[in-house]
């Protein structure tokens, strides 16, 4: 759903805020100094701007050091900014966040992982960038995201977050041994070798059963699928779970339906459910699978697996035989077959970039940020540091290790555009997996796809913290013998209705009905 409407009015409360006196006006920059509402910025005189991130990778800190000056070099005289890196370890990314925002520590552009969101919103603790939007600034983050997912990181009226510019379709499938579908005649017969990673025709998951069944009777000993204790519901079924799975949309059965259901009880989890019980009672899916935490990769490695399932993307292929350590062939699939995959708004707005509002200038605070989105300097800069230190620049214009670097001995490598900002405004990074088109095939992946109904709603379950524990405790008593068939078919529907039993004494039907409600205050507002 478009947002125009939002963007009018925006338009219209911004003009009406500055007759009314509001103080609060894009920045601009005249004769070398950029004005705001907050100050006045100079080369000489720039804005100091704290930087939050996390950091994936232990990076070396005179290397980010170094990195920081040379991104200073191009910020301080083109945006009179002055940036400070403050990178975070995931482990300890929501705690430390959260401690700044309370105790008023200086900080302006931080990531804000969807489920922080609602807490962050009503302590007060993020900046509302929706008076910004109609600005300069504004305008080129709309340009890079599209308006759609410019305004997906809102609630109650906040805009508190921009999603990074990424691939975001949920596509399932399955990843093979390459060496089993050649000797069996699979990889002719359903042109494996031919997949370019458009991934534009799907099968139906009865066709993986009848693929498994010929891995076992040719290899008695292999297991056909790999699955694990993980949660990969969303590869055999379409669902918009509305965060948190406790009352949410059954994409499978009504694309346009903004009705909310208990997802459990519906007819496509269910089927979803039996078929991966058939599978298990016939032996193709791993007998531990309950229980197992090995991963794929391992169980690979070891060349007794045949496949597993997981997400796929193009470039997947590659990755695969790096982390496999063997030749692999990938396979769409989608219940009922079809062409496409769908996107919901935790699938765009996972991490989102974000202004605290202990910032002495939200303003100046979102201008860096728009340069995350627009200005590619900047982008490859954080993301890969100094050209000719940290990376080099190939004869096909994507970029990889200076002599002497890999993955694991760098001094400075992000890599994380998934992350935070414009990641299709960078340079694609090549281990040799990769081509110079690379984030134009993402593009693309992503417009094969559709949306959720409600897409940009998101549900604010922060008065509803008691329930949602107990909820999650019942979820995870039945998750894994339902998400891996390992309760069997004769136990499907005793298992499905016990995790119901369990849900509903836990406060499920309270929860739905409060996420209704939201939405549908939301769809008032937004259609």
């Amino acid at each position: 759903m478009k947002r125009k409407v939002i963007s009018s009015l925006l338009a219209l409360s911004m003009a009406v805020g500055l007759v009314a006196g509001c103080t609060t006006v894009a920045s601009a920059e005249e004769g070398g100094t950029t004005t705001t509402s907050y100050g006045e910025y100079t080369e000489e005189n720039p804005y100091h701007l704290v930087f939050s991130y996390v950091e994936f990778y232990e990076q070396d800190d005179a290397a980010r050091q170094a990195v920081q000056d040379a991104l200073n070099d191009y910020m301080i005289p083109t945006y009179h900014i002055e940036v400070e890196f403050l990178p975070l370890q995931f482990s300890d990314y929501q705690t430390n966040v959260q401690l700044m925002l309370s105790g008023g520590d200086a900080l302006d552009v931080m990531p804000i992982y969807y489920t922080y969101a609602a807490s962050w919103i009503n302590m007060g603790g993020i900046y509302d960038m929706s008076e910004l939007m109609e600005t300069e600034d504004g305008q080129k983050i709309v340009e890079a995201l599209g308006e759609d997912n410019a305004y997906v990181g809102q609630m109650n009226g906040v805009l508190y977050g921009f999603p990074a510019n990424k691939e975001s379709v949920e596509l399932g499938g399955l990843c093979m041994r390459a060496d089993i579908c050649d000797e069996l005649g699979l990889t002719e017969e359903y042109n494996l070798a031919e997949n370019d990673g458009t991934f534009t025709e799907a099968y139906d998951w009865s066709v993986a059963g009848e693929i498994f069944a010929k891995v076992q009777e040719a290899h008695p000993d292999m297991i056909p699928l790999y699955m694990y204790n993980a949660d990969q519901l969303n590869r055999f079924a379409d669902f918009d779970y509305l965060v948190d799975y406790f009352g949410g949309l059954d994409l499978q059965a009504d694309r346009e339906s903004t009705q909310i259901v208990n997802i459990f009880e519906t007819d496509t989890f269910k089927t979803a459910v039996s078929t991966l019980a058939d599978w298990y009672d016939k032996g193709y899916i791993y007998k531990d699978a309950a229980t197992d935490t090995q991963g794929t990769a391992t169980m690979m490695k070891a060349g007794n697996t045949f496949s597993y399932a997981t997400a796929i993307k193009p470039g997947f292929l590659a990755e695969a035989e790096a982390a496999n350590g063997c030749k692999c062939y990938v396979m769409f699939f989608k219940t009922g077959g079809g062409t496409d995959g769908y996107i919901t708004t935790t699938n765009v707005s996972f991490y989102n970039t974000g202004i605290a509002n202990n910032s002495e200038d939200p303003e100046m605070a979102f201008k860096f940020i728009s340069a995350l989105y627009s200005d590619p300097t900047v982008m490859n800069i954080w993301q890969y540091g100094i050209e000719g230190v940290n990376y080099q620049i190939q004869d096909d214009g994507t970029i990889y290790y200076v002599d002497g670097e890999d993955d694991g001995n760098f001094a400075y490598h992000q890599n994380t555009g998934w992350f935070m900002g414009n990641q299709f405004n960078s340079y694609v990074w090549n281990d040799g997996s990769k081509s110079a088109d690379y984030w134009e095939k993402l593009a693309a992946h992503n417009d094969n796809a559709y949306y959720s109904p409600v897409f940009g709603f998101m549900w604010d379950s922060s008065a509803y913290a008691t329930q949602i524990t107990a909820l999650n405790n019942a979820w995870t008593t039945y998750r894994a013998n339902l998400l891996t068939g390992s309760c069997g078919t004769a136990n499907v529907d005793s298992t499905i209705q016990a995790l119901n039993d369990a849900l509903y004494a836990s406060g499920l039907e309270d929860v739905m009905t409060a996420k209704q409600a939201q939405l549908d205050e939301w769809l008032a507002n937004n259609q």
